[in-house]
C-alpha cells in the first residue's frame, strides 16, 4: 500500500513537471467522484471504537492471575492487559482515522488492529471458559461480536476507498501519458527555415 502511494505521489509530481508549460486540453475522461466523509462514516468510526469499550468492564472481572494455580499458562495474564491497550488504541485509530478519512494506509492499519483484538480475546475467552467461568466468557463473546456489522461496512468502505484512489492513479497516469506524447511532438515538430534575403 504504501508502494502504491509513492508510486502515485511520483507519477503525479511528474505530470505536473510536464504540464506546466502545456495547456491543458479536455480528455474525456469522467471525474473521479470523491468520497464524501459524511455522517454516515463518521458514526460507523465511533461505533467501531465504542464497541470494544464495552468490554472493559467485563475484563475487569477476568483474574487470570488465579488461573496458574489451576494449570493454565502465565500468557493469558498478558492477554488481559494487552486486551486493554488494545481497545485504547482502536480508539485513537478510529480518532485518527475520522480526521483523515481518505487515507488508506490509517484506514488499513485501524482494520487490522481490529481484527487482531478480536484474534488475542477469543484466545482469552476459551482460558476463561475453562479456567474461571463459562458464563461471563459466553458474555464478552456476545459483547465482542456485536461490531461484525460494522467491521463488514468498514470493510466495504475500505474497497470503495481503494477504487477511488485506483481510478485516481489512472488518471493521472493517462494525463501523464499525454503530456509526455504533447512534449515529444513539440520536440520533433521542426522549425521554421529562416529565408535568406537575396545578394
Amino acid at each position: 500500500m504504501r508502494l502504491r502511494s509513492s508510486v502515485f505521489a511520483a507519477v503525479f509530481i511528474g505530470v505536473l513537471s510536464c504540464c506546466q508549460g502545456v495547456r491543458a486540453q479536455q480528455t474525456g475522461t469522467a471525474p473521479v467522484a470523491v468520497i464524501p466523509a459524511d455522517q454516515q462514516i463518521m458514526a460507523l468510526f465511533q461505533r467501531i471504537s465504542q464497541h470494544p469499550a464495552r468490554l472493559l468492564p467485563l475484563l475487569e472481572q477476568v483474574r487470570a492471575s488465579e488461573w496458574i494455580a489451576k494449570g493454565a499458562p502465565e500468557t493469558y495474564t498478558t492477554q488481559v492487559s494487552a486486551a486493554r491497550e488494545q481497545i485504547r488504541a482502536i480508539g485513537d485509530d478510529m480518532s485518527a482515522l475520522a480526521q483523515h478519512p481518505d487515507r488508506m494506509q490509517d484506514c488499513m492499519r485501524a482494520l487490522f488492529r481490529v481484527q487482531a483484538f478480536h484474534g488475542s480475546l477469543n484466545s482469552l475467552i476459551g482460558g476463561l471458559r475453562r479456567y474461571q467461568n463459562p458464563a461471563l466468557a459466553d458474555l464478552i463473546q456476545s459483547v465482542a461480536v456485536e461490531d461484525q456489522e460494522d467491521l463488514g461496512k468498514l470493510q466495504e468502505y475500505i474497497l470503495e476507498l481503494a477504487n477511488q484512489k485506483e481510478q485516481e492513479y489512472l488518471v493521472v497516469d493517462h494525463e501523464a501519458q499525454r503530456c509526455r506524447a504533447t512534449l515529444s511532438k513539440d520536440s520533433s515538430t521542426p522549425g521554421k527555415a529562416v529565408r535568406r534575403a537575396n545578394p
